[in-house]
């Protein structure tokens, strides 16, 4: 346990620590096998107006989902780190544990559901914003 982290900050026990840590890392790796690749980002010209509005779709679709995918593996990322520094299951705005059950449903999660929320309605504001003001 890392020099200043105190026992009671232990939110997960070792062993489900191990299990979280073996779930997260074949999470990473499906990822990694399952995400689309820069190579259906590339543009290319076509001679038939429908089939450049659909290459453009599949482009953008490609796009959101590696952008997606690449915002989960940071997630992960974070989460192993929290595991090796012995915070895992503390939620990272209000410190409070997060509860088992989110964490089964969403290994990487740093938010206990109710900080999760409030995030998620600030990003949503935030983006109506960016929205209104274009």
């Amino acid at each position: 346990m890392p020099f200043g982290v105190e026992k009671e900050r232990l939110v997960v026990n070792l062993a489900d620590a191990s299990k979280y840590r073996m779930l997260l890392i074949a999470k990473r790796a499906e990822f990694a096998d399952t995400a689309p690749q820069r190579e259906n980002l590339w543009i290319v010209q076509s001679n038939e107006q429908i089939e450049t509005v659909q290459l453009a779709g599949q482009r953008e679709f490609a796009a959101r989902t590696l952008e997606r995918e690449a915002k989960s593996l940071m997630q992960i990322g974070a989460a192993l780190k929290r595991i090796q520094d012995g915070e895992f299951g503390i939620c990272l705005d209000c410190e409070e544990p997060i509860s088992p059950k989110r964490l089964a449903a969403v290994p990487w999660a740093g938010y206990c559901l109710h900080c999760q929320e409030m995030r998620d309605a600030e990003d949503a504001s935030d983006a109506f914003q960016r929205k209104a003001a274009a």
